[in-house]
């Protein structure tokens, strides 16, 4: 089951490596003939980042379980050892899940809505749009901090996820059906010295909130605390089928 799993994961990685590959020669045939706006342009660079993202993270995820099929295989004949590898995988699932209080070095980013401005043009709605925050700008900036060295994320100290879900409602977002209102306060555990260095680059997002006018400040901590989600998920709907 584990090596299936290892080969699938191969398989999905060279399927993005082949579409990012093509991706790139079309664009290098259709920059021969035309210009691409800046919106074509920015959306363009968002979707390889999300492709270069998702090759990185496949990567990740098949080392992952090569190396627990590995120690499952060295230690099938030590009870104990076995055991503990259990322990320590439902450990990781429970961090995962949010349901651990957490600790270590990262980083805090604080942002901010700007608001309408009376400098901007009252009539131009895409000039609005960029002074407020939206789930998109979130969202990208959640996944250049995984990518560049984040491990445990929270936003106004609400715990962040695989599963979670965020949505721009007007003044505010939702996380997993909880309203957060700005400013927002992104608490980041993981590579400080990584996570600054990346989303403070010509090409991070923090640099690309600054140029639309959001305030935005990073700080690096060597201490920075997450707690947990406070409650378990739920499921309604879905049951266990008994044999």
């Amino acid at each position: 089951m584990k090596t299936n799993e290892a080969t699938i994961f191969v398989f999905i990685a060279s399927i993005i490596i082949g579409i990012l590959i093509s991706l790139n020669i079309n664009f290098r045939k259709v920059n021969n003939k035309v210009f691409l706006t800046p919106a074509e342009y920015q959306e363009a660079y968002d979707y390889i980042n999300k492709l270069n993202r998702d090759i990185s993270a496949l990567r990740s995820k098949y080392n992952e379980q090569n190396k627990k099929l590995s120690k499952y295989i060295k230690n099938q004949d030590d009870k104990s050892a076995v055991t503990k590898e259990m322990e320590n995988e439902l450990f990781n699932n429970e961090m995962s899940l949010g349901n651990v209080d957490l600790e270590g070095k990262g980083v805090i980013i604080k942002l901010q809505d700007v608001g309408f401005s009376t400098t901007q043009n009252a009539d131009d709605p895409v000039d609005q749009k960029s002074l407020i925050i939206h789930d998109t700008d979130i969202m990208n900036l959640i996944n250049e901090i995984k990518y560049s060295g984040g491990e445990v994320i929270s936003i106004n100290d609400e715990r962040i996820t695989d599963s979670s879900d965020i949505f721009c409602w007007g003044p505010f977002i939702e996380l997993d059906k909880v309203k957060i209102f700005s400013p927002f306060t992104i608490k980041v555990i993981g590579d400080s010295e990584s996570i600054y260095s990346y989303l403070t680059s010509d090409v991070g997002y923090l640099t690309f909130l600054h140029l639309r006018g959001i305030n935005a400040t990073i700080t690096k901590e060597e201490k920075v605390q997450i707690l947990s989600k406070g409650k378990e998920d739920e499921y309604k709907y879905m049951k266990e089928i008994k044999k």
